[in-house]
């Protein structure tokens, strides 16, 4: 099946003014392609539809499910699908040939939706894990980034396959970023720095070992120190009062590989309990686009692919970046900056798209 030329809802668990992840760039991507794409917020008290600054896409917000629908009769759930697909519709003014969710706590009942329309579950992170036995079965075809997502899918729908994380290229944009700091050697880390994913014990003994290094915090929430969210939070803390360490808040998407090319290093770092929910974290690509040597915690998707500096456990952590650090222009290197950058052209959202092509092409008429 070519993606062009289709009207497509695409529903999301992240509003369209969270800070972009695949499901806008896949949305935008679609969007030129030449189909009609309507991204779904989450459920909201208003219900209204506007169009983006992106040809082909525009956004609807909707007041969702009735609560408590999932303890419905089937007969009931299954109507009450059908008759916001077709109110969405009715806001689109538009009829859609493609349900593309990556959201499976709303629209789990695929099969209450008329039997033309294309209904794909497209699940990108492993806590996404709602009605997925419902979603997944009714789905004609299932997508996951990481195998422990597939393995999961496929216990529902053997038509599930595996297509990473994709990337988004951004050309020509510099963004106007000033890195601080007094140090040659600038280290980075992009993201929400709430998370509790991230170790900032081991960050924080890295700092104290490495004045001599910049190292750089870029994104929301770096003054949340909520020990209950994550138990590192005091370590964080205490790094944030270093005279090396700097915190930055959120940056637009177009300006990511603008920054990450500012600095020398970029870092992984999450806990090992949180290893496999971390096992393909959607900055790595890019991450690699940049070229530039990475420092990560354990991450399965990129096992053997010597791709990043990475350990097997956290201990081992600050041990690697010393090494990068003492081996900085070996590691910096044309060859290995070109191999990181083509491994992750090779995954921008066109060729993901592409795959996905390929995979619908495959169904069973």
């Amino acid at each position: 099946m070519r993606l062009s030329g289709k009207t497509i809802l695409l529903v999301s668990p992240e509003p369209w003014d969270y800070l972009f992840v695949s499901k806008h760039h896949y949305a935008i991507h679609l969007a030129r392609r030449g189909n009609n794409v309507f991204f779904l917020n989450p459920p909201d008290k208003a219900t209204s539809i506007v169009k983006s600054d992106q040809k082909g896409l525009s956004i609807i917000s909707y007041r969702g499910f009735p609560r408590g629908m999932r303890y419905y009769p089937s007969f009931l759930s299954r109507w009450i699908t059908r008759k916001v697909f077709y109110r969405l519709g009715s806001i689109a003014k538009a009829s859609f040939d493609i349900i593309w969710s990556f959201d499976n706590s709303v629209f789990y009942r695929f099969d209450a939706l008329p039997f033309g329309v294309l209904k794909i579950s497209h699940i990108v992170d492993l806590n996404q894990n709602f009605k997925t036995k419902s979603a997944a079965q009714s789905a004609n075809i299932c997508f996951g980034v990481i195998s422990p997502i597939v393995e999961r899918l496929k216990l529902h729908n053997p038509l599930s396959f595996k297509v990473g994380h994709g990337l988004n290229v951004v050309s020509d944009y510099d963004f106007n970023f000033v890195t601080p700091g007094l140090n040659d050697i600038k280290a980075l880390y992009l993201g929400n720095l709430a998370m509790s994913y991230l170790d900032w014990e081991n960050l924080y003994r890295t700092a104290i070992a490495h004045s001599e290094v910049d190292f750089i915090f870029i994104g929301s929430n770096g003054d949340n120190f909520d020990l209950v969210k994550n138990s590192t939070h005091d370590s964080k803390l205490n790094i944030s009062k270093l005279s090396n360490v700097f915190f930055h808040n959120y940056i637009p998407a177009s300006a990511i590989h603008s920054v990450i090319s500012r600095a020398d290093i970029l870092m992984i770092s999450y806990q090992e309990k949180y290893h496999l929910d971390q096992s393909n974290s959607h900055k790595v690509l890019e991450y690699l686009y940049s070229g530039k040597p990475i420092v990560a915690t354990f991450t399965q998707e990129y096992e053997g692919k010597d791709l990043m500096y990475m350990s097997k456990k956290n201990a081992e952590w600050p041990s690697i970046f010393e090494y990068v650090i003492s081996n900085l222009e070996v590691c910096s290197s044309k060859e290995l900056a070109d191999k990181r950058k083509n491994y992750a052209l090779e995954h921008t959202y066109d060729k993901q798209i592409d795959r996905i092509e390929k995979l619908l092409a495959s169904l069973p008429a």
